[in-house]
């Protein structure tokens, strides 16, 4: 199965104890002080929604590019309602997405950028993000950073949640290729539907780049941006080698 197809049935379960909350106030905060009078974001791998709609409850316009379609299905079908901006989505390649018009923001959230493995997808992305921002515009995205992915190194973990719908067991099994730069993470999910006792049982491959900083400095050079800070994502301290996710910012 590629990346998110059954997975994404269970993504929001998964992670519900991530603070959207907190991360969607970090990066509009950082948008709007750059750009006091930002109102226009682009969001590039949009997932299920959960950034851009409590974006929108800010006040931003954000429009969201996501691979995956079933990912696009369940944004669509969660509720926008009462939020003074909007949000809206579809299906498309962050590669090669071609909108035709700009924004005052370009983000990029949850490692997606990691999710371009070879330096040609990096590239491409890179420059569909300098297409679309307007001058002056940043481009706000976290990646895995490369010192800390070396020297933790990543390992096996399990995790278990449930709610009144499902009971899901994911066991993670990474595979780190220190020559190509990636580490593929197996998930193996054991997914019971509780009113039926019917189990599922199914495993999907999720191949991450982790990045360094001069290779994130050399990609913005040939796309026309330039960096102008990074920091660990959500507490805006100096990326170290505990630092696993760290957040970029470039600017057209």
């Amino acid at each position: 199965m590629s990346s998110f197809q059954k997975y994404s049935a269970y993504y929001d379960l998964l992670y519900r104890d991530k603070n959207y909350a907190a991360e969607a106030a970090y990066v509009a905060r950082l948008v709007r002080s750059a750009v006091p009078t930002a109102h226009t974001i682009l969001e590039l791998g949009s997932g299920t929604g959960r950034h851009g709609r409590l974006l929108a409850a800010m006040g931003f316009d954000v429009h969201g590019i996501e691979r995956s379609a079933e990912m696009v299905a369940v944004a669509r079908a969660a509720s926008c309602a009462g939020a003074s901006g909007s949000f809206t989505c579809e299906v498309g390649d962050i590669c090669r997405a071609s909108l035709g018009r700009t924004f005052d923001a370009v983000i990029s959230l949850f490692h997606v950028v990691s999710y371009q493995t070879t330096n040609q997808a990096l590239q491409a992305a890179f420059r569909v993000a300098a297409d679309h921002l307007a001058p002056g515009g940043q481009f706000l995205f976290d990646v895995w950073h490369g010192p800390a992915v070396l020297s933790q190194r990543p390992s096996e973990r399990v995790k278990e949640v449930a709610n009144e719908r499902y009971r899901v067991k994911r066991t993670v099994r990474p595979e780190l290729d220190t020559n190509r730069g990636t580490v593929n993470v197996v998930y193996h999910m054991e997914c019971e539907d509780r009113p039926s006792g019917k189990i599922e049982q199914f495993s999907e491959e999720h191949l991450m780049r982790y990045l360094f900083p001069t290779e994130v400095d050399l990609l913005a050079r040939n796309c026309g941006l330039r960096q102008v800070a990074t920091e660990e994502f959500l507490t805006g301290k100096p990326p170290s080698p505990d630092t696993w996710g760290v957040l970029y910012i470039l600017q057209k």
